[in-house]
């Protein structure tokens, strides 16, 4: 056990391993038990550490995953936080720690579903040099893991394709975070780009996505190996949500990705056909439903382009 400044950290087997799963735990307990399971459950060839962060969760999480590590001291080590930091910080300690071979993620309420993907995906990354990760589908379930049919606009059901530098510059994503497993490309990054991808603004599974477009393709299985819970109660990101306008904060956030891009990568990306898509979502928005919520939104859009305009007509 090492004991720092804010956390512990518990690991009895430090032998080297082909994969790390990065698990992120914060008041969870109704779900992490699932969640690791799914992780114990794979049927594979290749060595992996499960590695928890509890963000100093409040309810059971962390008695929980004490139970399961002392369970498998093996397969599972820990990151037990003194105080909340948050998602960001406490990815970050895990990605400066991280020696395995390959990379995957996993979040306390969600959960794999294929015994065989840490198998599928690793085995295809030793097989296919040229790719620098792997992605799949995903279903999209709710709190007790029934089946949601929709995708909610973020996780359609794909074939089979590549992921590269064109998708990123289109700010689409590679796949669900918890779908993607790659090579651990961190080890040669410079310190400005590890710490860049927490101190920039932007939603963390899009800068992630980002990250491994510009340094390689991602092939996408068209297996469907994890199920993805949206929690509409709580203090959930789908919950904070949920029937809210948030175009204008997911504009925000690709524009954090953006600047990440060019600064930490020096990759020119071009935002204009974004931001007249946004604009055009928040304009539909109001016409379909006119509230004070759309209004503002669209206002948000509506000034930008002003400031540009004034901007242009002043040089």
């Amino acid at each position: 056990m090492v004991k720092r400044n804010e956390y512990q950290y518990i690991c009895k087997d430090t032998s080297p391993v082909d994969v790390e799963i990065q698990l992120l735990a914060y008041n969870h307990q109704d779900f992490i038990a699932q969640a690791m399971e799914s992780v114990l459950m794979q049927q594979t060839q290749y060595s992996y550490k499960l590695i928890i962060s509890d963000d100093c969760s409040t309810d059971s999480t962390r008695d929980i995953v004490l139970n399961y590590y002392n369970q498998y001291p093996d397969k599972i080590a820990l990151y037990l936080w003194e105080k909340n930091v948050g998602a960001g910080k406490s990815s970050l300690e895990m990605i400066k720690r991280c020696t395995g071979k390959y990379i995957t993620h996993l979040e306390g309420d969600d959960y794999w579903t294929d015994p065989l993907k840490l198998e599928k995906q690793i085995g295809f990354l030793e097989t296919h040099s040229e790719f620098i990760g792997t992605a799949h589908n995903v279903r999209c379930v709710d709190k007790d893991g029934n089946l949601l049919h929709r995708d909610f606009g973020m996780y359609p059901i794909c074939e089979e394709h590549i992921y590269g530098k064109e998708q990123v510059k289109r700010f689409e994503l590679a796949g669900h975070v918890a779908s993607l497993l790659y090579r651990n490309i961190w080890k040669s990054q410079k310190k400005k780009q590890i710490e860049g991808f927490y101190q920039y603004a932007g939603n963390g599974d899009t800068k992630l996505n980002a990250f491994l477009g510009l340094s390689g393709d991602v092939f996408y299985f068209r297996d469907v190996m994890l199920d993805h819970r949206r929690i509409f109660e709580g203090i959930s990101w789908t919950a904070k949500t949920n029937n809210k306008n948030i175009l204008w904060l997911v504009y925000s956030y690709h524009l954090g990705t953006k600047k990440y891009m060019e600064e930490c990568f020096n990759q020119r990306i071009d935002t204009a056909d974004l931001f007249y898509a946004y604009f055009e979502k928040s304009f539909r928005k109001v016409l379909c439903e006119f509230n004070r919520e759309n209004i503002i939104v669209y206002g948000k859009f509506v000034l930008k382009k002003m400031a540009e305009v004034f901007r242009n007509e002043s040089l």
